[in-house]
């Protein structure tokens, strides 16, 4: 597969056989056929000047149930809400969820805008090329994308370390006394999900939209059928209670402060719901599936999250209890002390089980993506290798096959160190913010200088060259409040950067200490470091293929 038209360094002006008008009524008066949607999403792609390579195979149900699951929203919730009861008490939960909702729909809806502009896997750093000066494009293009791969391939991580501590839990409450968790059993159980997220990807690949079609149902039902033995069977506490208690259990001088500490435990529950950006390639129509798609997995799965969080917060029974449980898992006390089964418990902890290997299904897969789209531009370490697409599958295997070894590697560290492991996917959390918070800064400095014109801009040429203006996609927030929410997200989301990176205690151990700092400064200052001496003779931006 060719590749190597990367003399150019802006993106392309009109191909020849493609005009701004032709264009322009398309989206404004929306295809009429099969073949004129297809035309028309090789139109963006050729606008943007990459070739059309994978197939589309989603569409918004499909792609919708991938973008839900794979953030684990309300399973998230459950998995995480005892360290924002640490910090912040249930009222401080409650409030840090609403406002971290709010602050993703804030940030969800301006890259929903970009992403209209520009459908592409390559996301975020595409983004920033585009919206760039000149004189900075390339850098900060490489550094968005250099943080962009490592969040995905952590994010494979993430999924797969909580199938494995999962089933250690589940061991815990059924056999105490007797199983004992070791590092290297984590580290099996984190294969058995990765290697099972692989095959899904590559074997069953084709079927992927099929699999994550019937997956978002089982993401709706597997919520009630939590919640719905939960308030039968549990104890519930007081309204006054849930809504009105507060804790500084990290003894910071201050609630405010406590509670901003806290506010983590409801952030990363909504990491990854740019997934439908990074498979923008394989979307029908993605200029408007891939933005609606975005939104409405933000709006369900904050509806699921919330209802999951005062839910286990009315039936949470002895604080103390569950805080200490020796699962390490709150919410496992919680389902013993409501169903008072073994049976029961196990029962419906498999439920969040399963939907947590599922969603390395969608993780792995935008990894792949993101990973592939950096190497088509020559991004990565051999990226002449991970460009390339099996022409059978059109599947980008070999970024595939790399993303199944990182994961495979990243997972050793579990058997010398746990801790270790944890700050590898604390990072995720960190580095996305950082990756997310460029490009809202550029399309915030780009709409408020008027760079982005409306779709009527009249031009022969086409205006995805960086030297020429560019022309709002069909999904569009109109002003002033497009620039108002553009302004909120990026002010949260530095807000949410910069305590991503604080210990949960005063008194910090080395074993409680938050290393998410140092990774996070380590990949930035190696990724300045590979492209000064690399990168950069090799990455000029997004390659024009077209």
């Amino acid at each position: 597969m060719d590749n190597s038209a990367e003399k150019n360094d802006d993106l392309p002006s009109t191909p020849p056989e493609t005009k701004l008008g032709d264009w322009q009524n398309m989206e404004l008066n929306g295809p009429t056929s099969a073949q004129e949607l297809s035309r028309r999403d090789e139109s963006h792609l050729a606008r943007l000047g990459k070739k059309q390579v994978l197939k589309r195979r989603f569409g918004m149900v499909s792609m919708l149930g991938m973008s839900t699951t794979l953030m684990l929203t309300w399973e998230g919730i459950l998995v995480y809400f005892g360290s924002g009861l640490t910090n912040g008490g249930s009222a401080g939960l409650i409030t840090s969820f609403f406002l971290s909702w709010i602050g993703f729909l804030a940030v969800m809806t301006s890259m929903a805008e970009l992403a209209s502009i520009a459908p592409t896997s390559s996301g975020q750093y595409h983004w920033v090329y585009m919206l760039s000066p000149p004189s900075v494009r390339k850098l900060l293009s490489y550094i968005t994308g250099w943080l962009s791969i490592a969040v995905w391939q952590a994010m494979v991580q993430m999924s797969g370390c909580l199938c494995a501590t999962l089933i250690q839990g589940l061991l815990v409450l059924n056999h105490p006394g007797k199983y004992h968790s070791q590092g290297w059993h984590g580290t099996l159980l984190i294969w058995s999900a990765v290697i099972m997220a692989f095959l899904v990807n590559s074997i069953l690949g084709r079927w992927l939209p099929k699999i994550e079609g019937f997956i978002l149902y089982l993401h709706l039902l597997g919520f009630f059928g939590i919640i719905i033995p939960m308030l039968y069977t549990a104890k519930r506490v007081t309204a006054r209670e849930v809504f009105t208690k507060w804790n500084n259990g990290g003894g910071w001088p201050s609630i405010g402060l406590s509670f901003l500490v806290g506010m983590i435990t409801n952030i990363g529950p909504f990491i990854g719901a740019d997934g439908a950006v990074h498979m923008a390639e394989e979307i029908h129509n993605a200029s408007t599936i891939v933005p609606w798609n975005m939104m409405i997995a933000v709006i369900v799965n904050g509806c699921l999250g919330l209802g999951m969080l005062l839910t286990a917060l009315f039936c949470m029974g002895d604080l103390k209890a569950a805080l200490s449980t020796p699962t390490h898992y709150p919410f496992i006390q919680i389902f013993f002390d409501s169903t008072n089964s073994y049976g029961g418990t196990t029962l419906m902890v498999c439920l969040p089980l399963i939907l947590s290997y599922a969603a390395c299904f969608g993780q792995f897969a935008g990894a792949s993506r993101q990973l592939w789209a950096f190497a088509r531009d020559k991004g990565p370490p051999m990226s002449n290798n991970l460009l390339l697409v099996n022409p059978k599958s059109f599947l980008p295997m070999n970024a595939v096959w790399a993303t199944c070894l990182i994961s495979l590697l990243l997972s050793l560290i579990n058997i010398g160190s746990q801790k270790a492991l944890e700050n590898i996917l604390s990072f995720t959390v960190s580095s996305w913010e950082a990756a997310a918070s460029i490009p809202l800064a550029l399309l915030l400095w780009s709409r408020t200088t008027g760079r982005i014109k409306s779709v009527n801009y009249t031009s022969d040429d086409f205006p995805s060259d960086p030297e020429k203006p560019l022309v709002w996609g069909p999904w569009r927030v109109p002003e002033p409040f497009g620039t108002c929410i553009n302004a909120f997200g990026l002010c949260w989301i530095v807000l949410a950067f910069f305590f991503s990176f604080w210990p949960g205690k005063v008194n910090v151990k080395p074993q409680t200490m938050n290393y998410s700092s140092l990774m996070t400064g380590f990949w930035f200052l190696f990724g300045i470091g590979y492209y000064t001496v690399h990168g950069r003779k090799y990455y000029k931006g997004p390659i024009v293929e077209t």
